[in-house]
């Protein structure tokens, strides 16, 4: 009987350093996330000094931040090999394009802005037998 319990979604799958391509998505998602807190910590010099209240800064660094985060713990679980790596990528992926899609950007931009999820879409899905463990 296969195991359904969630802690499974945690388990380390395999021994050593995984394939070199794994290794490129998580240097990406490690990038990715070195580029948001670079943009939280931008975001404070943006706007007017002196405001009542919580400042829009404040708001944008702190979702910048929730961001780095996320994609940091990613790139650990990808590294990794855990289950719960695969399935958060495969997620940030999926919410990533339909923003590209939902926001109003020029059709050149676009099909740039979605190549980077479909990539690490193909990805995920061609290399999930090193996080499933078949």
């Amino acid at each position: 009987m296969p195991n359904t319990s969630p802690s499974i979604l945690f388990e380390k799958k395999g021994e050593g350093h995984p394939p070199v391509d794994v290794l490129g998505l998580v240097a990406v998602l490690a990038v990715f996330s070195a580029l948001s807190f670079l943009f939280a910590a931008l975001s404070q010099l943006s706007g007017p000094v002196v405001e009542t209240g919580i400042s829009p800064q404040t708001l944008a660094a702190l979702r910048w931040s929730a961001i780095g985060i996320v994609l940091g713990v990613l790139a650990v679980f990808v590294y990794q090999g855990r289950l719960i790596g695969w399935y958060g990528t495969l997620l940030a992926a999926i919410v990533s394009a339909i923003q590209a899609v939902r926001i109003d950007i020029p059709f050149g931009v676009l099909i740039i802005y979605l190549s980077v999820p479909t990539v690490v879409i193909t990805l995920l899905l061609v290399r999930r037998d090193t996080f499933f463990g078949r």
